[in-house]
C-alpha cells in the first residue's frame, strides 16, 4: 500500500477518522505496512509501556492473556499495542496472527506527538473507558448565573396585600418575593391575587403573609435552566426565586425567561395539558410529546435531559386525566394516591413508554367505594392509551389487580421481600421504582420509606434481586464481539433497552435498595450509593456516563426512526455507527460487564 491508501484507509478507522486533512497526511506518512503470517507471534504488550500501535488492514488476529487464552479477536479497522481493559482494568496481553494479516504500524514517538496534538486522540487512548465516556460530553450546560437577571423588587411579609399589588403594578411585574431581614421567606404572584384575595373575599388591608406562598421551591445561580425547568414543570409554577448559598435573593426566573430560549418548549405543552378539558384534547396534546422530545435531542439536549421532561409529560397527562375522572365520577370517598413504576417513577422515559401504575388508598375500600376507584383506574389508564402510553403488558395497571389498600400494598411487598422466590422477584422488581404522581403524596412517600426498610433488612432478597439482574447482560460476546437481537424476521441489532439501559438500572435498583435510598431516578441512586459508601465513587460515576453514552445513542436512533415516519424502537444497527462509537459504546458495555462481575461477587451469585 502506498502512503495515500495508507490515508484513505486511516479516514475510514476510529478514532483517526475525526483528524483534519493535514494531519491524516501526517499520520499516513508516519505509518508502515507489515505482512504477518497465520499463527505467527506478532508481539507482547505489557503495561504500562510504550510500545508501537497497529491498526489491522486486513485478516485478524488474537489478543491472549498470560496463559496463551484468547481474551478477544480483533479485525479489519481496529487497533492493538495500546492499553486495553479487560474487566477491571488493562492488563497484559500478547497478539498473534489468527489468519494471514496486513497491518499498518505507527512508532510509539509519532503516537504520542500526535496525542499532544489532537485531544480527541488522547482521549481514546486513555486507560479508563469511563473516561473516554466523561470526556465526550463537551457540552456544558447552560446555568442560570448565564440569564441576564434583573434586580428583585421585593416586600415584607408584614406589608398589606394592597401595598404589594399596587407595587407590583407600579413595576410592571408578575411575582413579588417576600423578604425579612434579608431571607426570602415567601412569595406572591397574579394568579394568587386573583385567587387567593379577589376570589376569596380576603380583604385588601390584611398582611401578605397571610395569602403568600411560603418557603417557595428555589434554585441556585449555579443550577442548570433544564433543572429550573423541571422544578416548575413539578410543581405547576411558573416563577422560580433564586438564591444564594445564605438565601440571599439575586432574582427570580419565570417561566416566560425560557420560554424565550427555545420554540417549542416542553413547559408550553405542559401547561396547555393541565388546561385541558376533555380526554380528547389531552390526548391531542400528548402526541406532540415525542415530536417535542425529538427536537429537543436534534438541538443538542441529552437523554437525561430528554428523559426527565418525558416522564413530566407524561406525570401531567396524569394528573389532567384524574382532575377529569374527579369531575365526572366526584369526589373520591377516601384519600389516595396515583403511583407510577418503572421508566415513569425514574423520570427516564424515551419517545415510546408503556404505561405502568397504580393506585394507593389510605384504607380498604366498601363495595362502592371499590366500584368509584375502578371507574377512576379505568377513565385514567384508557386516556393514557389514547395518549400514546399503551397498557401495560405485563398488566402493572391500576385498572388492572394493582387497586390496593396501604396495609395490602405493605402485604404484597412484604410477601416478595420475606418470601423471595425467582418468579416473585422477577415479577417485582419494577415495583420498587416507585413515585406518587398525584393525590395524598405523603401517603405515597410512607408506603415507599416502609417498602426501602424492608428490602434493606432483608438481604436474601437483594441476593435473589441481584441475581435476576444478571439476565440482562450486554451485547458482547466471545472475543468481544457485538451480539445482535433479533425482532421479527427481518429487524436486529442491539437492544440497548434491553442489553444496555436495563443492566445499569438493575444494578442502581440494588445498590439503592441496600442503602434505603429513596431516589428513583438512576443516575441520583449512583450517586447516593457512593456517597454512602455503598459503591466506589469512580465505579459510580462510570456507570453513569456508561448510562447516558448508551441512553444517547438509543434516543438518537429513535429520533432518527421518528423523522422518518417509522415507529422507535430499541434495536440500533451497529453498522449505522461511527468506527468511533462502535468503540465507545464497546467501552460502556465493558464498564456495565465489570459493574455486574461486583455486584455478582458481592452477592455470591
Amino acid at each position: 500500500m502506498s502512503s495515500k491508501d495508507f490515508r484513505r484507509f486511516l479516514s475510514q478507522v476510529a478514532p483517526f477518522s475525526e483528524l483534519s486533512s493535514d494531519r491524516l497526511d501526517q499520520l499516513a506518512g508516519d505509518c508502515e505496512g507489515q505482512q504477518v503470517s497465520a499463527g505467527q507471534t506478532i508481539g507482547q504488550f505489557r503495561q504500562p509501556g510504550e510500545h508501537d500501535l497497529f491498526i489491522i488492514v486486513q485478516g485478524a488476529v488474537n489478543v491472549l492473556d498470560n496463559e496463551q487464552q484468547t481474551l478477544e479477536q480483533r479485525s479489519e479497522g481496529e487497533l492493538f499495542g495500546h492499553a486495553i481493559c479487560f474487566g477491571s482494568g488493562p492488563r497484559d496481553y500478547s497478539v498473534a496472527a489468527a489468519e494471514d494479516v496486513e497491518l499498518l504500524r505507527l512508532p510509539h514517538a509519532q503516537l504520542q506527538a500526535l496525542c499532544r496534538e489532537a485531544p480527541i486522540i488522547n482521549r481514546f487512548f486513555s486507560s479508563s473507558p469511563g473516561a473516554r465516556l466523561r470526556d465526550i460530553e463537551q457540552r456544558a450546560p447552560a446555568r442560570i448565573a448565564e440569564l441576564e437577571l434583573r434586580p428583585p423588587v421585593t416586600t415584607t411579609s408584614s406589608q398589606t396585600i394592597a401595598e404589594g399589588a399596587r407595587l407590583m403594578a407600579r413595576h410592571l411585574i408578575s411575582c413579588l418575593p417576600v423578604v425579612d431581614d434579608d431571607q426570602l421567606v415567601g412569595i406572591i404572584t397574579d394568579r394568587d391575587l386573583r385567587n387567593r384575595v379577589l376570589g376569596a373575599g380576603v380583604d385588601p388591608a390584611k398582611a401578605i403573609a397571610e395569602v403568600m406562598t411560603a418557603n417557595p421551591v428555589t434554585a441556585t445561580p449555579a443550577d442548570r435552566l433544564e433543572d429550573a425547568l423541571l422544578l416548575m414543570m413539578q410543581f405547576n409554577i411558573h416563577h422560580l426565586p433564586v438564591v444564594d448559598s445564605d438565601r440571599n435573593l439575586v432574582g427570580v426566573v419565570s417561566s416566560g425567561d425560557l420560554l424565550r430560549l427555545q420554540s417549542p418548549h416542553p413547559l408550553r405543552l405542559v401547561r396547555d395539558i393541565q388546561r385541558a378539558d376533555t380526554v380528547q384534547r389531552v390526548a391531542e396534546l400528548a402526541h406532540k410529546g415525542p415530536g417535542l422530545l425529538a427536537r429537543m435531542s436534534r438541538q443538542g439536549n441529552q437523554v437525561t435531559e430528554v428523559g426527565r421532561v418525558a416522564g413530566m409529560i407524561t406525570d401531567a397527562c396524569t394528573r389532567r386525566l384524574l382532575k377529569l375522572a374527579e369531575a365526572e365520577l366526584g369526589s373520591a370517598p377516601m384519600p389516595w394516591a396515583w403511583l407510577a413504576f418503572g421508566s415513569q417513577a425514574r423520570l427516564e422515559q424515551g419517545l415510546i413508554s408503556d404505561q405502568d401504575n397504580g393506585l394507593l388508598l389510605a384504607e380498604a375500600p366498601d363495595a362502592e367505594a371499590a366500584d368509584y376507584f375502578k371507574r377512576m383506574a379505568d377513565f385514567v389508564c384508557d386516556g393514557l392509551n389514547d395518549c400514546g402510553y399503551v397498557y401495560c403488558p405485563g398488566g402493572v395497571m391500576a385498572k388492572g389487580d394493582w387497586r390496593l389498600s396501604f396495609r395490602d400494598w405493605r402485604k404484597t411487598f412484604a410477601s416478595w421481600i420475606l418470601e423471595p422466590a425467582p418468579k416473585s422477584v422477577m415479577q417485582s422488581s419494577i415495583f420498587f421504582d416507585m413515585r406518587g404522581v398525584a393525590g395524598d403524596l405523603e401517603l405515597a412517600a410512607r408506603l415507599h420509606a416502609e417498602v426501602l426498610a424492608q428490602a434493606r433488612d432483608s438481604k436474601i432478597f437483594r441476593r435473589f434481586l441481584a441475581a435476576e439482574s444478571m439476565g440482562h447482560r450486554p451485547p458482547i460476546g466471545l472475543f468481544r464481539q457485538f451480539v445482535q437481537d433479533r425482532e421479527g424476521e427481518k429487524s436486529q441489532g442491539l437492544n440497548l433497552k434491553k442489553r444496555g439501559v436495563i443492566p445499569i438500572v438493575d444494578l442502581a435498583r440494588v445498590r439503592a435498595l441496600e442503602g434505603a435510598i429513596p431516589e428513583v431516578h438512576t443516575e441520583e441512586r449512583l450517586r447516593a450509593a457512593a456517597a454512602q459508601g455503598i459503591m466506589n465513587e469512580r465505579d459510580a460515576d462510570d456507570l453513569i456516563h456508561a448510562l447516558r453514552f448508551i441512553g444517547n445513542v438509543r434516543l438518537r436512533h429513535q429520533v432518527a426512526l421518528y423523522e422518518r415516519g417509522e415507529k422507535p424502537n430499541h434495536l440500533v444497527d451497529p453498522d449505522s455507527l461511527s468506527g468511533l462509537h462502535r468503540r465507545y459504546l464497546r467501552s460502556a458495555f465493558g464498564i456495565v460487564q465489570t459493574a455486574q462481575e461486583a455486584l455478582a461477587n458481592r452477592y455470591q451469585v
